[in-house]
C-alpha cells in the first residue's frame, strides 16, 4: 500500500482520482462502445457501468470464497483488452467509435466538472476527516475487507440490518484501498462519484435533443443545489453511488435499454432506497409516454387531476409528518429554504414544460412527480419502509435541475453571450456556496489534528493484538485507520469478548473496582483506552448530527497509576491496561 506524508497527500489524491476515473470508465466502455451516442455520453455511462461491474465482481468473488481483488483486477484487464481490440479495429475510421468529438458545450461541462473535482479534492486535502458519523462506518467496512473479512450481502427484510445493508460501495472502494491509504479513498472516491452524476444528467439532456438547456442542468446539479455537499458531509457514500446509477438508469432507458438490468442491480447493491425511487421514476415516465400515444391532452389532464384529487383526499386523512413539521419548526424551515431556494427557477421551468410538452420536458415532470409522490407516501405511512422523507427528498434536485434549466434557457433568449454570463454567475456563486457549506462544517465536525496524530502514532506501534476501548465516536477511527480492534465501533461487530455496558463506567470512574476487575476478567487481552481531544477540550460537545451520534462525554481523567500506564498524551490521551502490558 502507498503511504505518504501530509505534503504529498494532494498529489496522491489527484493520482487516485485519475485512476478511479480511467480504470472505472475503461471497465464499462466495451459495453457502450458500439452505440451511436455522443462520446461524452459513452464516457459517463461507461463510468456508471464500470462501477457496477467492479462492485459486483468484488461481491461475487467474496460469495465464492476468493479475494474480491482477483475478479476486480480481471474485470479491469478484460476492459483494457477489449478497448484495445476495438481501437485497433477502428483506427482507420476518422470519426469512429474511438474518436473524441467534444463540442463547445462538452468542453464547458468538462472544465466545470474539473473545477468541482478540484474543490472537493482540495477541501479534503485540507480537512483530516469528519470526526465521526457515517464516514467512519464506511471506512470501517472497507477496513474489514482489507483484513480479510467478508461483508455479508443479504436481502432486505429477510436478514438483519447489518447483513442486508448495501455493500456495493465498500467492495468498490476496497479495490482502491488495496493501493492507496484508506482515508484518501474514503475522501476522494465519493467526490468523483458525485461529479459523474451531473455529467450523466447533462448527457441525458443532449441525447434527448435539448442542447440549449443541458449545460444549465449540469451546472445547477453540480454547483447550485447543495445535495452533493450533503452526501460528502454526512458520509452518504452508498446513497451518492446509488443516485449516480439512478441517473444512469434513466439515461440508459433513452440510449441503451438493455443496460437497465445491470444498473438497477447496481442500485440494489448500493442502496435499496434509491432502487425504489428508480423503479418509480422509470414506471411513471413509461406510463406517461404510453398514455401520450393513445390519449389526447384532454384525457391526460383528466387523469392527472383525478390522481391529484385522490392523493389530496388521502393526505387530508394522513398528513405527512416531516413536511408538516417544516412549517412549525423554525430551524427545520430555514434548513429547508436553504436547500431548496433554487426551486423557484424550477417552478417557471415546470410551467414552460407543461406548455411545450417535449420529450425531456415530460421526463422531467414525470421524474419530479414520481419523487414527490413517493416522498408523500413515505412521509404519511404507506411507503415509510422505503426511507425517511428528508433523505428521499434529496434526489429531487435532479429533475428540478432539468426544469430550472428550461427556465434559464428561455431567459437567455438563445444569446450566446447572455448564456455564458449566466453560466459564469452560476458557477461562481455555486462554487462559493459549496466552499462556504464545507468550511462551516469543517470547524464543527472536522477531526482535530491531535486525534489524527494520535491514531497514526498507534498505527506504528505494532499493537494489532490489543483492543482499543474508545470512549467517544472519534475513537472509532482507530480501527478504520490502524486495524486495531475497537470496543465501540460505528458499524459492524465490536471487540469480543467485551461488555459495552462497561464503557459508561470507565467514563465515570476508571479506577473503580468494578472497572479494573471487569477488564482483568477478560483474560490476557491488552486494552488501550482512547480519549479523544474533543472529549478533553470540549466535554459535553454536541456534534452537528447529534440525532445519529452520541454526545461527547465528560470524562473522568483520574486513572490510577497502579492500574494503568499513560502511553500517549499529546492532545488526545491513550492509557494502557493492565499496567506494564505495553512497556
Amino acid at each position: 500500500m502507498i503511504s505518504c506524508t501530509l505534503g504529498d497527500k494532494l498529489i496522491l489524491d489527484i493520482l487516485l482520482a485519475l485512476a478511479v476515473v480511467v480504470v472505472t470508465t475503461i471497465c464499462g466502455l466495451p459495453l457502450v462502445w458500439s452505440t451511436g451516442t455522443r462520446t461524452l455520453t459513452k464516457i459517463a455511462l461507461s463510468f456508471a457501468l464500470g462501477y457496477v461491474l467492479l462492485s459486483t465482481a468484488g461481491i461475487a468473488g467474496a460469495l465464492v470464497g476468493i479475494d474480491p481483488i482477483v475478479p476486480q483486477v480481471c474485470t479491469a484487464l478484460a476492459g483494457v483488452f477489449i478497448c484495445v481490440m476495438f481501437r485497433v479495429r477502428n483506427r482507420s475510421e476518422a470519426h469512429g467509435p474511438g474518436s473524441l468529438d467534444f463540442d463547445r458545450d462538452d468542453r464547458i461541462v468538462l472544465c466545470a466538472g474539473a473545477l468541482y473535482l478540484i474543490i472537493g479534492v482540495l477541501f479534503f486535502d485540507r480537512l483530516v476527516m469528519w470526526m465521526g458519523g457515517d464516514a467512519v462506518a464506511h471506512a470501517a467496512m472497507v477496513r474489514m475487507l482489507l483484513e480479510g473479512q467478508t461483508l455479508p450481502v443479504g436481502l432486505p427484510w429477510l436478514e438483519s440490518y447489518w447483513e442486508y445493508y448495501p455493500k456495493g460501495f465498500h467492495y468498490y472502494a476496497y479495490l482502491w484501498a488495496k493501493g492507496f491509504p484508506i482515508l484518501d479513498v474514503i475522501q476522494t472516491v465519493p467526490v468523483v462519484i458525485t461529479a459523474v452524476t451531473p455529467l450523466l444528467l447533462y448527457s441525458l439532456g443532449r441525447e434527448m435533443k435539448q442542447d440549449a438547456s443541458s449545460v444549465y442542468a449540469f451546472v445547477l446539479a453540480c454547483f447550485v443545489f447543495p445535495a452533493h455537499c450533503s452526501y460528502l458531509i454526512w458520509g452518504g457514500y452508498p446513497s451518492a453511488a446509488a443516485e449516480m446509477l439512478l441517473v444512469a438508469a434513466v439515461l440508459a432507458a433513452v440510449v441503451k435499454r438493455w443496460a437497465l438490468l445491470a444498473l438497477l442491480t447496481g442500485i440494489m447493491l448500493s442502496h435499496t432506497r434509491l432502487l425504489a425511487l428508480a423503479i418509480g421514476v422509470l414506471l411513471c415516465w413509461g406510463m406517461v409516454e404510453r398514455l401520450r400515444r393513445h390519449l389526447t391532452a384532454l384525457h391526460l389532464s383528466i387523469i392527472f387531476w383525478g390522481l391529484l384529487a385522490l392523493v389530496a383526499v388521502y393526505l387530508s386523512f394522513h398528513r405527512p409528518e416531516y413536511l408538516v413539521s417544516v412549517f412549525s419548526d423554525r430551524g427545520l424551515a430555514s434548513e429547508f429554504v436553504a436547500r431548496w431556494y433554487p426551486t423557484l427557477l424550477a417552478l417557471f421551468g415546470g410551467a414552460i414544460a407543461i406548455i411545450r410538452r417535449e420529450q425531456l420536458d415530460r421526463l422531467a415532470l414525470a421524474w419530479a412527480g414520481a419523487v414527490i409522490l413517493i416522498v408523500l407516501l413515505a412521509d404519511s405511512g404507506p411507503l415509510r419502509f422505503v426511507g425517511s422523507a428528508d433523505r428521499l427528498l434529496m434526489v429531487l434536485y435532479l429533475p428540478l435541475s432539468l426544469l430550472a434549466a428550461l427556465a434559464l434557457c428561455r431567459m437567455d433568449g438563445g444569446d450566446t453571450r447572455m448564456k455564458a454570463a449566466f453560466l459564469m454567475v452560476l458557477i461562481a456563486v455555486g462554487s462559493a456556496s459549496m466552499c462556504t457549506i464545507f468550511c462551516s462544517y469543517a470547524g464543527a465536525w472536522g477531526m482535530p489534528q491531535e486525534d489524527y496524530d494520535a491514531i497514526m502514532w498507534l498505527s506504528g506501534q505494532n499493537l494489532s493484538d490489543a483492543v482499543c476501548i474508545n470512549l467517544d465516536e472519534t475513537g472509532s477511527w482507530v480501527y478504520s485507520l490502524t486495524g486495531i480492534e475497537v470496543a465501540n465501533p460505528r458499524m459492524g461487530p465490536g471487540a469480543s469478548p467485551f461488555d459495552r455496558d462497561l464503557i459508561p463506567k470507565i467514563i465515570a470512574d476508571p479506577g473503580s473496582l468494578d472497572v479494573t476487575g471487569a477488564l482483568g476478567s477478560f483474560g490476557q487481552t491488552r486494552y488501550l483506552i482512547y480519549i479523544s481531544s474533543v472529549s478533553i477540550s470540549r466535554p459535553g460537545y454536541v456534534p452537528p448530527f447529534a440525532e445519529y451520534s452520541q454526545v461527547y462525554p465528560v470524562v473522568n481523567m483520574s486513572y490510577p497509576e497502579d492500574s494503568y500506564d499513560l502511553i500517549y498524551q499529546k492532545g488526545a490521551y491513550v492509557f494502557g491496561f493492565p499496567k506494564g502490558a505495553f512497556s
